[in-house]
């Protein structure tokens, strides 16, 4: 079933204000011009994560700075203290001050981070744990008990204070992992643990009448509740009655009380209400729980001034909640003096169509890219195509909605869960050896050239494999207890054995990561510059990226293939030498018609720039069309523009009865497109369609005004 909304929050409220007649006018208005011409043509804006490159550890397992806070505090066996150095499932003993170092030495800690070329560190949960759960601990930090203080494995709120401090003198900003999802488990509930469907069991309230939560999602009221009435009702042994802060994480009918997730056969209602992995998942519907996970997740910003959240599991949660949550966040932290707050999501989901209703209907403001991570790493692998990569750079359109912000998203090729970029790309592809060095690299190309936030996960820079995901992903830093980490085979490098990887010098891994950041660095349009697919075949991939303040191109190109490739690609920048920034590529001079012949070396990324200006050119008006959409239910609204240079296009609709154009969505990457939602209007609701062309110098064009009948299909 196709599944995708666009959010247009500016046409929804004109709807609700217009005349239910929505007849078409006899005749055709007349162009936006003045100031609505402008306000359509205004080019798309970038959030600060856009220009941010992350190193996110697993804090555990990056260095022990204090081994008196090993066992937590307690004394006991493993079962108690949660701490086994020489077994994956439990703690390691690194903390936060082995994390922060001294805050000078480039071996070690945040310096060394920012060393590589980093300009935030993303840290696990660090709230305090529920230390064992099953057969394994909680080193890393989704079991979270008190979620007020440093869980004291990690070391002090004294030591998180000094570590951040210290982040923000180096110039590095600090993102917290953060759940709101569910807590650790502590409620066993009645009856079975298998999810039970609100179809089967209706939620009831303390009178005993029957109601559905998402009613009240999202709002200020909510039914009384008794655990009498839950789903499955909730029990809490005696002595754990009270473990959880703040205080209110104690009452049993602040969680959904259904059963766990059968991950084979859920239902979104399964996903969104049943216990992850037996966690007591939080009735994020009920005003009072938004309200508290807002304030105790707030308090950390108060407190410590972090920067921003990393939002665990957040396709866990109810459709209206981070409509709430995140705004009191986001003031929270204006309040704090940290008005450039980022919040991103964590929805482990392939589809980008999918994907966008988070930043649409959901309200998050960013999401880790998992389409593009499969993409990148399949192509780095050579298990995909060069268009698998493109086709994910042309689905940033639907993202793209009426308030102008770029998507710029978290990117990345591994992680904590899945695995390390090494382990993937020689799965896929087999290498071993400099072949899967270079195709490694080849990787981390692709996250710094292209759009988006470049996140590298603890290790790989030194080259850690690991064998699998989860546990086999989340290698100790220091000198490892656990025997078969000191013999898995690294990228790069040969295994660690009883040694530390910071006494691991100058590994090429880590040596491209510092040419990338460097030149990212010296390039903004990298981070935010609009993006032109130039050729996408086999196993070789180019784009332009363009920089409109300095009126320069760039060209990247990769090639995933064995053998030297040679291709010829359009540019916007005629009879032009091109200087190379990274790696070689003959023929770097594009002639009279802007064609640019590349040859490029096997498993390498190449950055050419422009040593002319772009061209000056008067945009001429594109041609407006309007199709059904064939991956969603919306209307795909594409302008055909001529020129080869950098434009952005901005769409504007205008409704029966209203003189007013609003923006649909504004593209300044080919191809240019927005997308309209039949249920955002009336049905067959007669509209008028613009496209505004703006070029380099300021100057527009306007398509011709299109009519168009709003109909479902």
């Amino acid at each position: 079933m196709r599944r995708f909304a666009s959010a247009l929050p500016a046409l929804a409220a004109l709807a609700a204000a217009l005349p239910a007649a929505a007849a078409l006018p006899a005749e055709r208005p007349a162009p936006p011009g003045g100031a609505a011409l402008q306000e359509l043509a205004r080019p798309p804006v970038h959030g600060p994560l856009a220009s941010e490159r992350l190193y996110f550890v697993v804090t555990d397992r990056y260095r022990n700075g204090d081994p008196s806070n090993d066992r937590g505090g307690v004394a006991g066996g493993r079962g108690v203290t949660g701490f086994d150095p020489a077994d994956i499932g439990w703690f390691h003993g690194g903390d936060f001050r082995g994390l922060r170092g001294d805050c000078d030495d480039p071996e070690e800690g945040l310096a060394r981070i920012r060393d590589l070329g980093f300009t935030g560190v993303w840290v696990t949960p660090p709230v305090k744990q529920r230390f064992v759960q099953g057969d394994s601990a909680a080193y890393h930090g989704y079991w979270g008990l008190d979620f007020t203080t440093v869980d004291p494995h990690l070391g002090t709120e004294a030591d998180f204070a000094a570590f951040v401090e210290c982040a923000h003198r180096l110039g590095l900003k600090v993102y917290l992992d953060v759940v709101v999802n569910h807590t650790a488990d502590v409620i066993q509930p009645s009856g079975g643990t298998a999810f039970v469907e609100p179809s089967r069991v209706p939620y009831r309230d303390c009178r005993g009448r029957a109601f559905d939560p998402a009613r009240y999602a999202g709002g200020t009221t909510f039914p009384c509740l008794s655990a009498g009435r839950m789903p499955r009702v909730p029990v809490v042994f005696g002595p754990e009655r009270d473990l959880k802060r703040p205080a209110w994480l104690n009452d049993v009918t602040r969680y959904h009380n259904r059963g766990d997730i059968h991950w084979d056969s859920c239902s979104e209602l399964c996903f969104e209400q049943g216990d992850f992995y037996g966690l007591d998942d939080l009735f994020t519907e009920q005003p009072a729980v938004v309200r508290g996970l807002a304030d105790v997740h707030a308090s950390w910003i108060t407190r410590f001034r972090v920067d921003g959240f990393r939002v665990d599991t957040a396709k866990h949660v109810d459709r209206a909640f981070f409509r709430v949550w995140v705004p009191r966040v986001l003031a929270a932290a204006r309040a704090a003096g940290v008005p450039d707050f980022q919040i991103f999501g964590e929805a482990w989901i392939g589809s980008a169509v999918d994907l966008a209703a988070f930043t649409h209907e959901r309200r998050l403001r960013d999401v880790l890219d998992f389409p593009f991570q499969d993409a990148a790493v399949g192509f780095a692998a050579a298990s995909v195509n060069a268009r698998a990569v493109s086709q994910r750079l042309h689905d940033d359109d639907y993202f793209a909605d009426a308030s102008g912000r770029a998507h710029a998203p978290p990117t990345f090729l591994g992680n904590h869960d899945m695995g390390r970029a090494g382990r993937l790309i020689a799965d896929r592809s087999g290498a071993q050896g400099d072949a899967l060095l270079r195709r490694v690299r080849l990787g981390h190309g692709l996250l710094y050239l292209l759009r988006g936030a470049p996140v590298v996960y603890y290790g790989d820079e030194v080259g850690i494999m690991g064998t699998g995901g989860d546990k086999q992903a989340r290698q100790d830093m220091f000198p490892t207890g656990v025997a078969q980490w000191r013999t898995d085979p690294r990228v790069g490098a040969p295994p660690i054995g009883t040694g530390s990887s910071f006494d691991v010098a100058s590994h090429p891994i880590a040596e491209h990561l510092r040419r990338l950041a460097a030149l990212r660095r010296e390039h903004p349009a990298l981070a935010t510059g609009a993006t032109a697919v130039r050729h996408a075949q086999e196993r070789v991939l180019a784009v332009s990226r363009f920089d409109d303040g300095a009126r320069r191109e760039y060209v990247a190109a990769f090639n995933a293939g064995t053998a030297t490739a040679r291709v010829t690609v359009a540019t916007a920048t005629p009879a032009a030498a091109w200087t190379p920034l990274l790696g070689a590529a003959g023929g770097a001079r594009s002639g009279g018609d802007g064609r640019l012949a590349l040859t490029l070396p096997p498993l390498t990324a190449v950055l050419l720039r422009a040593d002319a200006d772009l061209p000056a050119r008067r945009p001429a008006a594109p041609a407006l069309a309007v199709a059904a959409d064939d991956l969603t239910e919306t209307w795909r609204v594409s302008a055909r523009v001529g020129a080869a240079g950098p434009v952005t296009v901005g769409f504007g609709v205008l409704r029966a009865g209203s003189t007013r154009w609003t923006r649909l969505a504004v593209d300044d990457s080919p191809p240019y497109r927005a997308f309209l939602d039949p249920r955002r209007f009336r049905r067959n609701e007669r509209v008028h369609l613009v496209a505004v062309v703006r070029g380099l110098d300021g100057t527009t064009a306007v398509s011709r005004v299109v009519p168009f009948a709003v109909r479902r299909h």
